[in-house]
């Protein structure tokens, strides 16, 4: 017997809500969720400014520990109160001058003196060319001091010789040095003619290349020729070149370019005159080939005559006596003039 079965009809999902509810719905579950974020964000950045703030306050109370440490230990110490300070210099610069320079008294705490700041005001002085101070635990300065060495006088072509009004020295890098007084004891040194000197000031670089040139010149002398060449004036109001003029009254023309060539063809020069018996006289070393060259040549000296003895000053001897002698009106002793220098032209 066959059995059937009856299939029930699916029942369909429905929709309880509508969709206005489901809309409001919605913005409930958004806004709940908002909050919460934001609570979460509340919440970390209320932990991450703790955190900073106690690593700060820890930071603080480390470096404000430290701070008392120090000062306690070196800064306020009086142990490390300056108490000697010993000042040490080539030239002529005083104590007094030195320490009012750099602004330096005894007392102050060693640890809070500026060096470098203090080098810097010792080199703002124009006779200063190096400054070194040192500290010396616990209670010690030493500062150290090179002075500027002249070299030259820079002068107008018109102050010869040099005075204290129109007259500059100079060391060896350039740089301008106003003489105290006459200064007797930088008289005999060599003198760079041809320098406009009105607008000068004492510490400033010269940085005229003619003079600059008449610099390296004196420092190459030095080296190569020595005591040969004793430079007494350096005229460089050529610009071009420099007319050296030496103790001997020589007169040497350098062109501002290549000096140590144009020494060493003095120095064959010079061999030359000392083993030909010649006295320079002039020489031109801008021309590198025929050198154009003057020498001193003295005539030669001639026997001079002695007087020739009156009748009255001959007296008669135990023998035979002469017979008085004559003279002649004409008869007088010849006097020779002093030898002269005369130019001899050249060419090496």
């Amino acid at each position: 017997m066959a059995v059937t079965t009856q299939k029930k009809p699916r029942k369909q999902n429905r929709r309880s809500s509508t969709s206005w509810q489901r809309r409001q719905q919605h913005l409930l579950d958004v806004r709940v969720r908002t909050r919460k974020a934001a609570a979460r964000r509340t919440q970390q950045i209320f932990f991450l400014f703790s955190v900073l703030l106690v690593v700060g306050s820890s930071i603080a109370g480390v470096v404000f520990g430290a701070k008392r440490a120090l000062n306690a230990w070196f800064f306020e110490n009086p142990d490390y109160a300056v108490r000697n300070i010993d000042v040490a210099t080539d030239g002529k610069l005083s104590r007094d001058a030195i320490l009012k320079t750099a602004e330096l008294t005894e007392g102050a705490n060693i640890f809070q003196v500026n060096l470098l700041q203090l080098q810097e005001r010792l080199r703002s002085l124009p006779q200063v060319e190096e400054s070194r101070v040192q500290r010396v635990l616990p209670n010690k300065l030493v500062i150290s001091i090179q002075e500027r060495r002249p070299v030259a006088w820079v002068v107008a072509s018109d102050g010869v010789p040099p005075t204290f009004e129109n007259a500059f020295l100079v060391d060896r890098r350039g740089i301008l040095l106003k003489p105290k007084g006459s200064a007797p004891e930088y008289a005999g040194l060599p003198v760079i003619l041809g320098v406009e000197t009105s607008s000068l000031v004492a510490g400033q670089a010269l940085d005229k290349e003619e003079v600059k040139a008449a610099l390296q010149l004196l420092r190459d002398v030095a080296e190569i020729l020595q005591t040969r060449l004793q430079i007494q004036t350096i005229d460089v109001s050529k610009e071009y070149c420099l007319i050296v003029t030496d103790k001997q009254r020589s007169v040497v023309t350098f062109g501002t370019d290549d000096l140590v060539l144009q020494l060493k063809r003095l120095e064959r020069l010079m061999n030359y005159c000392e083993k030909n018996s010649k006295e320079l006289q002039t020489v031109n070393l801008l021309v590198q080939r025929n050198i154009p060259v003057t020498f001193v040549q003295s005539t030669a000296l001639e026997p001079e005559a002695g007087p020739t003895p009156s009748p009255e000053q001959v007296k008669p001897s135990g023998e035979a006596s002469h017979p008085p002698v004559k003279t002649s009106k004409n008869s007088r002793a010849r006097k020779v003039s002093q030898p002269k220098k005369t130019p001899m032209a050249g060419k090496l």
